[in-house]
């Protein structure tokens, strides 16, 4: 699958529009077409109880004048996104052209942000975003954290995560997380233009699936991407560790894995390796579930 698409949810913090710098490197090395989107919510579509309690004219009045803000908020929005996108010589046009080179457009939607986000996201071939910078290890219990599982669960597109402090930057040296799972074949697939962009790759496993590793590595030779194989055994205390112990120890800028590949239940209860990249990747890392 080409990149040629690329999704940016638009929030307003100086996270978003990181993400949008990466978007950027991403958009002009495949001539992609990047789509800013930015969630309006009306009062309708997350009213405090208490709001239906007062009379319907002060409900009307009130119901306005947050419409009005969010429709302020976007304009400014807009105009921030439109001058990166000059600084970074990427053309506006929200319609496909003919010419090659990266393309950029603004959208705005009113709605629940997860559902305009995963709304979009279905049409897209990767959603960019920042991840969180938390404090403790709650990402599951963050706004935020349930943004990005919904993305995930919900989109089956790969979601891009930009590690926080990290400057956009184009990726030489990927890593493949291999669990043999549907969710890491799916993953796999869809990165493959990343792959062969990049003509090497490092794959990563336990060593209960070193008997059969040689399959992926002719399946990728096959695409012409040539890789090594490295043993996570040993190289942190969970798996979601000795992924990024391994990504520091050969210098990975980019980890390519299947997310919530566990039941829903055992992810929750035990974190998984999809929780512990959400909470502490620091390297660029693309998954899917």
């Amino acid at each position: 699958m080409a990149v040629k698409s690329v999704l940016v949810p638009v929030d307003g913090g100086a996270a978003s529009f990181a993400a949008l710098n990466q978007a950027c490197i991403i958009a002009k090395r495949f001539g992609a077409h990047i789509m800013a989107l930015h969630a309006m919510q009306r009062v309708s579509d997350g009213a405090p109880v208490g709001l239906y309690n007062l009379s319907a004219d002060m409900r009307k009045d009130i119901e306005q004048k947050v419409e009005a803000a969010e429709l302020d908020k976007s304009k400014e929005l807009q105009a921030q996104f439109e001058d990166l996108c000059k600084k970074c010589d990427i053309a506006i046009t929200d319609r496909p052209t003919d010419k090659d080179g990266a393309t950029a457009a603004w959208y705005q939607q009113w709605g629940r942000a997860n559902d305009v986000i995963v709304s979009h996201g279905r049409l897209s071939d990767v959603i960019v975003v920042r991840r969180p910078e938390l404090k403790k290890d709650t990402i599951r219990r963050s706004r935020l954290g349930e943004n990005i599982e919904a993305v995930l669960r919900s989109t089956a597109r790969p979601v891009l995560l930009v590690p926080p402090g990290s400057d956009a930057r184009e990726c030489g040296k990927i890593a493949i997380g291999w669990n043999e799972s549907a969710e890491a074949s799916r993953a796999l697939a869809m990165t493959l233009p990343w792959l062969s962009a990049m003509g090497s790759a490092t794959i990563m496993i336990s060593k209960k699936r070193e008997a059969r590793v040689n399959q992926l590595v002719d399946y990728l030779s096959w695409h012409g991407v040539m890789s090594d194989v490295m043993l996570l055994d040993g190289k942190g205390d969970t798996v979601g560790e000795a992924m990024l112990n391994t990504c520091s120890e050969i210098g990975a800028e980019l980890l390519v894995v299947g997310g919530f590949s566990q039941g829903r239940a055992r992810q929750l209860f035990f974190g998984g390796v999809t929780g512990h990249l959400l909470s502490h990747s620091n390297i660029l890392t693309v998954m899917v579930h």
